[in-house]
């Protein structure tokens, strides 16, 4: 295939989520997390045209909440009836990260591609502005990214319409942000050579970065608060504001569990930046979040995997980020 032609990404926009009750999910982003404000519409075709699922036009409509963490978009969808999300929903719940939207530099061309290489559209639609219109595709790009793939086009008289209304209404109780930003997407593979293969000839994602790790580079491993050591080969890619983590799994840790599950096809975790490493761990420990992995890089930079999966749909890790050189190739 001609390079020329292949697609180029630019950097993460938004990160989305199927819920089964939305509101039950925002007071826990609220009022656990700090995340907020929530911007809240609901998508049916009184503001939607063109709407297809699987290539078959059909009518959807679900509830949307939308909120900025850093310079990326956290969107929570509650389906209202049939539709790839709650194909999603019903296949996995709502502990898992549903889709990726990344910035593309062409639409029409990135599209054609992508279809060109065998990639279907599984969901899509035309949103309607005050003025304008946003169109949007979901790319059935599990297989080969381990994300739902979403790229948009939105035309340049495009006015976002009004939210049907704002979450919280009221600022009493809110506890203050606990995260900055997001600085990392992590994905579990079986063979990184071909996952890396898979990023750079379909999708132009690279170069990447690969080292091992292993109890001679990491000290105190603990897994589900269990001294254990474990071992894994990571690949490093840096895309705009994101960084990949392509993470193959040696034996047996919460990488290998999650790949057993989920079979490469699903995000694993979302690297969340703090200013207080331990602080942030102990407000978390009053909320019921446990620790599920952890480990000290080189003895000198300390990283934590969390169970928020279950408060808000995706496994977090957290790193003590004082010593800004060992950051870049933290596992």
């Amino acid at each position: 295939m001609n390079k020329i032609c292949k697609p180029k990404f630019k950097k993460l926009i938004q990160v989305g989520m199927v819920v089964g009750n939305l509101e039950k999910t925002l007071k826990k982003y609220v009022y656990d997390y700090g995340i907020e404000p929530f911007y809240i519409l609901k998508f049916s075709p009184h503001n939607v045209r063109n709407m297809y699922i699987h290539g078959k036009k059909e009518n959807y409509s679900m509830n949307i909440g939308v909120c900025p963490i850093g310079d990326v978009r956290f969107e929570l969808i509650e389906p209202l009836d049939q539709s790839m999300y709650s194909e999603f929903y019903n296949n996995y719940g709502e502990n898992i990260v549903n889709h990726l939207k990344l910035e593309i530099e062409n639409y029409e061309k990135t599209l054609k591609y992508l279809q060109s290489c065998g990639i279907k559209v599984l969901q899509s639609g035309h949103q309607l502005g005050i003025a304008g219109m946003n169109k949007y595709n979901y790319l059935s790009t599990s297989d080969s990214l381990s994300f739902i793939l979403e790229i948009v086009d939105i035309s340049s008289d495009f006015i976002k319409p009004g939210p049907d209304y704002w979450f919280p209404k009221e600022k009493e109780g809110i506890p203050l942000p606990v995260f900055k930003g997001i600085s990392q997407v992590g994905i579990v593979v079986d063979n990184l050579k071909e996952k890396i293969r898979k990023y750079e000839d379909t999708y132009n994602i690279g170069p990447w970065h690969i080292e091992e790790y292993n109890s001679d580079n990491i000290k105190d491993m603990f897994v589900y608060e269990n001294r254990k050591d474990y071992s894994m080969k990571i690949a490093f890619c840096v895309l705009g504001n994101i960084q990949f983590k392509l993470i193959e799994p040696l034996d047996e840790s919460i990488y290998s569990e999650f790949y057993n599950r989920y079979e490469g096809k699903l995000i694993h975790h979302l690297r969340m930046d703090v200013d207080d490493y331990h602080g942030v761990l102990n407000y978390l420990r009053t909320k019921g979040v446990e620790i599920i992995q952890s480990g000290n890089y080189l003895g000198k930079l300390e990283y934590s995997y969390l169970s928020t999966d279950k408060d808000i749909s995706f496994i977090i890790e957290i790193i003590d980020n004082k010593d800004k050189n060992l950051v870049r190739y933290c596992p």
